[in-house]
């Protein structure tokens, strides 16, 4: 844990803003690693919604904006391969796609680089689930994104962070919002941090950057010289002397300013995919008397995690635990029932089997669609407050290292409590579990067979 400036930010208008402050400070280098970067009518599965905020369009026009302003600045995005890049395959059938138009503007789009994380390589049917073992010149490069979203799918595999770093560490933010408009109003965080945490952050992201490096990508030869030896560059040791905000900036002249005051500085640090069961493990298992724990994922579906949590209040803490009903996905109709019916089935069931004095599980309901809870973050509330957020559902894929993410331990009691508030106002929202009658534990039991069987063919939600 490392003394580092930090921000919390809830309101999906002010983590736009950050965003854009963000891209504005930035004086060397922006590298943005999202998930989905995609418009309305610009995913393949998922439906476009109506009123819904044009959120890819903003941060791609200030992004834009950013290269033809100061085209020394070297802008970065990289996208996982979920987010389409032939405009015939999505929903509008129809372009520029927002990653076209930040490629034709200047600004480097790339596709992550899937294959470190964890999978069956032995697995050979169906051919695609042998796309990794493939040589990468087989594949021209504007089918790649096809043929690895094809390959990920069946593997079940993401890189699912949700990070933008500037300046080589300078500031970084640290989100579990997708740049998509579907989600504009969804119950979001970002945590907004500055060195030298904010360097760990870049270590992470120029190491995403030179994996990527490795697969063939629509950019020239001195483009790729040019990130090669960006990727190379360590962190920025400290908040940069000639670093100057915008007035507009207010949200980083704090933390800025933050840093003449140590003792207001708490300790920080980034933890990533593989250290994030150990990281939560450790933390629950601390958990006793007089502790209370409030954990918000939009998908728990890791019982392991479920039976520690259940063990903290059995040992006299007391736990909440709040989950979304995953109804504001607006997915095709079948797809929607498989991921509202077995997303987080077993720790649902779990809970209704069970009684446990100071353990509550609730179920937030996005339906409408409605703004989804969509947030990853655990706080612990005892003698020392401390908190652990980012992207990171509690699934046993994310734990294993088959998704990529990236979450930030904070040690500080207004983080702490700034999330406590947002929580808080969910949770009365919530929907508390009821016990179940017979007929719904003979279908929950039909339901469990048919997700392991799901999860023996491959499918693992």
């Amino acid at each position: 844990m490392t003394p580092s400036p930090v921000a919390y930010v809830s309101d999906p208008a002010a983590l736009l803003q950050t965003f854009f402050d963000l891209i504005d400070a930035a004086q060397e280098c922006v590298v943005l690693q999202m998930y989905l970067l995609a418009g309305n009518h610009e995913l393949v599965l998922l439906h476009p919604r109506v009123g819904a905020f044009p959120w890819a369009a903003a941060l791609t026009d200030r992004l834009i904006a950013k290269r033809q302003r100061e085209p020394h600045v070297e802008l970065v995005v990289i996208l996982d391969t979920q987010t389409p890049d032939d405009a015939r395959r999505t929903r509008g059938g129809r372009g520029p796609l927002a990653r076209h138009r930040l490629e034709a503007a200047g600004v480097s789009v790339l596709n992550a680089n899937l294959f470190s994380t964890d999978f069956d390589r032995d697995r050979r049917f169906p051919a695609a689930t042998r796309f990794h073992a493939k040589p990468k010149d087989e594949t021209h490069v504007d089918d790649w994104v096809a043929a690895q979203q094809a390959w990920q799918t069946w593997h079940n595999v993401e890189d699912h962070r949700k990070n933008l770093v500037i300046d080589r560490g300078t500031f970084g933010a640290i989100t579990s919002h997708n740049a998509i408009d579907l989600a504009f109003d969804w119950h979001d965080n970002l945590f907004l941090v500055g060195a030298p945490v904010a360097g760990q952050l870049w270590d992470e992201c120029r190491l995403a950057l030179q994996q990527a490096l490795e697969l063939p990508q629509r950019i020239d030869q001195p483009t790729r010289e040019r990130l090669t030896a960006l990727a190379s560059r360590p962190a920025t040791p400290q908040l940069a002397t000639t670093w100057a905000p915008s007035p507009a900036d207010e949200t980083l002249t704090t933390l800025g300013d933050a840093r003449a005051r140590p003792a207001m500085v708490p300790a920080v640090a980034t933890v990533s995919s593989r250290s994030i069961r150990t990281e939560l493990e450790a933390a629950v298992d601390a958990c006793g008397p007089g502790d209370v724990v409030c954990a918000a994922s939009t998908y728990f579906a890791d019982t392991r995690l479920f039976g520690r949590l259940w063990a903290a209040a059995e040992r006299g803490a007391q736990v909440r635990v709040l989950i979304d009903d995953c109804a504001g996905l607006p997915l095709p109709a079948f797809e929607s029932w498989f991921v509202r019916t077995f997303v987080n089935l077993r720790c649902t069931e779990l809970a209704r089997r069970k009684t446990v004095p100071g353990f509550e599980l609730r179920v937030f309901s996005s339906k409408g669609p409605g703004p989804m809870m969509h947030l990853k973050t655990v706080g612990f509330l005892g003698p020392r407050p401390f908190l652990i957020g980012g992207q990171a559902n509690y699934t046993p894929n994310t734990f294993s290292g088959a998704w990529l993410d990236t979450v930030v331990r904070v040690e500080g009691e207004s983080t702490v409590q700034a999330f406590v508030r947002q929580f808080e106002t969910l949770w009365s929202l919530a929907l508390p579990l009821q016990p179940p009658s017979f007929f719904e534990r003979m279908r929950t039991s039909l339901l469990l067979t048919l997700l392991r069987l799901a999860e023996w063919i491959g499918f693992r939600p």
